[in-house]
């Protein structure tokens, strides 16, 4: 996902740019490149769905599925008739044992 700058924000540096190069032109000082590009404002790509991709509770089921599987379990809980300690113990578990520190 691509984090996006707010228009407000773009708009504002634009202001504070064009500030500072009327201060820098009224220095009298030779500027090389052009000063009013401190005050443009970049076109801002169209925002993103808002939406996840995936639901939280398909990710959900995915990952317990593939634990379950990693583990060779025969009988495999749904993730809703599991407790999320259960879970986070599990997670803990492998990847305490895959740094090799259990």
């Amino acid at each position: 996902m691509k984090i996006v700058t707010p228009r407000w924000a773009v708009e504002r540096a634009a202001a504070i740019g064009a500030a500072s190069a009327e201060r820098i032109a009224a220095l009298g000082v030779r500027i090389l490149g052009d000063p009013a590009l401190l005050s443009a404002v970049p076109e801002q790509p169209e925002p993103g769905p808002a939406e996840p991709r995936l639901a939280p509770e398909v990710a959900a089921q995915a990952l317990y599925g593939a634990l379950a599987a990693a583990a060779g379990q025969a009988s495999v809980r749904s993730v809703h008739q599991t407790s999320s300690r259960e879970l986070v113990r599990v997670l803990g578990h492998r990847c305490l044992k895959r740094l090799g520190r259990r």
